[in-house]
């Protein structure tokens, strides 16, 4: 275009008309057909239809030069959110998002423009940001969002959106960061997606396979080590008849004896839920020496007791010792040359009715030792004291 568009605050049908006029010059159609007709509705004070038929020739603005993109979407964007019309927010947020163009940064940013200019209780920033996360997914950029993540789970609050449309959000996050590589944060919100369900059989039967993802990849994630979270999901707890459950409550409280019963009694179990063998071998081993530890805390173990409990052979010890510390479940000391390993923290998988009855016992273990101690000292301010009185009445 010969002549750069400066685009500035003014009444609603003036900004209309100038909006038809730049979208005419950007077509460089000379019978300026779609100012005339926008003129004629603004005339006959037929504003709505006027910006509906703004939208829907808003593709043309794609085509407008990098410099003035910004701020001709900006143009439109007021016009529309000034009718409050949410179809033609959508209809201006899918022509961002689909049509082909190289313009994918300015496109964000025109985005975010939409979604920090609405109300921060508006339930329009839900299509919004569905939009960006969209967008995010077909430029492959998904990273650009995740920090925004965090406020999720708020912002749908703020925004009062319904039920449904916060599961498919949710759902909708869990599959796209799964897509796009982030498999943590898609647990996060797939696990986020399952607790919106309650314990009507009904809704609980048609989230079996989404449940059963959220065991399998739990299970799958080597930076996942606690699963004491998923019993809190009733999705999940309506699988207790089902195999994967079996599996869950393995890696929750069992060690690696109860891992190879369950294997031996269907080989093809782990396989079969999508699960690498190995890797769940590898984790429940960590997890064993956890449980290992957190029942013989500041007690030595000799190498032969964690190679027996882990079935490994003793010169494998000092490597899982060294993994399980890494992996933040314990800390502890190693002696290479007693062959004896003291672990003197050590995490709890599960804290039911047993890991309270052990606690107790330490608790009266160092109730007694500190008695014993306060007895000692009392006994010494004794001793002390009567040797103190003989000197004096020796002098």
């Amino acid at each position: 275009m010969a002549t750069e568009m400066i685009f500035i605050d003014a009444p609603s049908q003036v900004q209309a008309a100038e909006l038809a006029s730049y979208i005419s010059a950007l077509r460089a159609d000379e019978s300026e057909a779609l100012v005339k007709e926008v003129a004629t509705l603004l005339e006959d004070k037929k504003d709505t239809e006027a910006v509906k038929v703004l939208v829907k020739e808003s593709k043309t603005l794609l085509e407008a030069p990098e410099k003035e993109f910004e701020s001709a979407h900006n143009l439109l964007v007021a016009i529309v959110l000034r009718e409050n019309d949410k179809t033609d927010v959508e209809s201006v947020l899918k022509t961002l998002i689909t049509e082909p163009t190289q313009k994918t940064a300015l496109k964000f940013k025109v985005l975010s423009n939409i979604f920090n200019i609405l109300p921060a209780n508006s339930p329009l920033r839900l299509a919004v940001f569905t939009a960006i996360v969209d967008l995010a997914v077909a430029s492959d950029d998904m990273d650009l969002v995740l920090p925004q993540l965090q406020y999720v789970p708020s912002w749908i609050n703020e925004w009062g959106v319904g039920l449904e449309a916060e599961r498919t959000l949710l759902l909708s996050l869990a599959d796209r960061l799964k897509n796009s590589g982030n498999p943590y944060q898609s647990l996060e919100f797939l696990l986020k997606y399952l607790t919106t369900f309650n314990s009507h059989a009904s809704e609980l039967d048609s989230q079996k396979s989404h449940a059963t993802r959220g065991i399998v990849e739990s299970i799958a994630l080597p930076e996942v080590l606690n699963f004491e979270n998923l019993l809190k999901v009733d999705a999940i707890q309506h699988l207790k008849a089902e195999k994967v459950y079996g599996v869950l409550s393995v890696f929750m409280s069992g060690n690696v004896q109860d891992y190879r019963a369950l294997i031996s009694k269907d080989a093809g179990l782990i396989k079969g839920l999508g699960l690498d063998e190995e890797e769940a071998l590898r984790k429940i081993r960590l997890l064993s020496l956890a449980s290992l530890g957190s029942e013989n805390l500041a007690r030595e173990l000799s190498y032969q007791e964690i190679a027996k409990a882990l079935e490994v052979d003793e010169a494998e010890v000092e490597l899982w010792v060294i993994d399980v510390i890494r992996a933040g479940l314990v800390e502890a000391k190693l002696n290479q040359v007693s062959r004896i390993v003291i672990i003197s923290r050590s995490i709890y998988r599960t804290f039911g009715t047993p890991q309270w009855q052990q606690l107790s016992q330490r608790l009266s273990g160092w109730k007694q030792s500190l008695a014993e101690i306060l007895q000692v000292l009392a006994n010494a301010k004794l001793t002390s004291a009567a040797v103190s009185t003989a000197v004096i009445t020796n002098n």
